[in-house]
């Protein structure tokens, strides 16, 4: 590029630049994707860690509804 070229001319050419990248980096990953076998896909899986902690379990005996069939058990 010549140092007269306007902004919006540069602008486009990263512009251009960026998608030729963006484009390049795609076409790997579909590649790799498309040659990867089931047991390396299960692999990465189990290598996946959780950004937040676990949620807890839904029938740890802490909600209303078990608290009430606890209550309900002990009555009669």
């Amino acid at each position: 590029m010549s140092s007269d070229s306007s902004p919006t001319e540069l602008k486009d050419a990263a512009r251009a630049e960026y998608h030729a990248r963006w484009e390049a980096v795609e076409t790997f990953k579909a590649h790799e994707l498309a040659a990867m076998t089931e047991e390396r896909g299960k692999e990465i899986i189990h290598s996946l860690r959780l950004f937040a902690p676990a949620p807890p379990k839904l029938f740890n005996g802490e909600g209303l509804v078990e608290q009430q069939a606890i209550f309900h058990r002990h009555r009669s």
